[in-house]
């Protein structure tokens, strides 16, 4: 019995370490987008998503992007012609200082994503 107690304590004490507790963010963290409706970053602006998440966007029609926060090392924009982000057709480096990039060009284009550091070669 005393061995049960002792062991189910021990758990106890250690699930925060087993469950992982919340690192410190870093300052990647920190910056965010949001697609726009307009070319000024004033209309329609959706739901902000942290640029260091390179997960796919479906924003098709967007033609701006609203930064917020601070960035933290080089981010690139990659363009999809079709949704779920399966390829690259196009990809450009994030304007470093700005808060509203204008992407008109890439508004018949489905979806994206915001990969660190530089773009590799188109593939679609």
């Amino acid at each position: 019995m005393f061995f049960s107690k002792t062991i189910a304590l021990f758990l106890v004490a250690a699930a925060p370490l087993a469950f992982g507790l919340p690192a410190e963010e870093s300052a990647q963290d920190d910056y965010w987008a949001q697609f726009c409706d307009d070319d000024a970053c004033t209309q329609g602006c959706g739901e902000s998503v942290r640029v260091s998440n390179p997960g796919c966007l479906n924003e098709s029609g967007r033609k701006s992007i609203l930064f917020h926060g601070s960035a933290g090392g080089d981010y690139a924009l990659v363009v999809s012609p079709s949704g779920n982000c399966p390829c690259q057709n196009t990809c450009s480096s994030v304007p470093t200082g700005s808060t509203c990039w204008p992407i008109s060009e890439y508004s018949g284009d489905n979806s994206f994503r915001f990969i660190s550091g530089k773009c590799g070669s188109n593939n679609c």
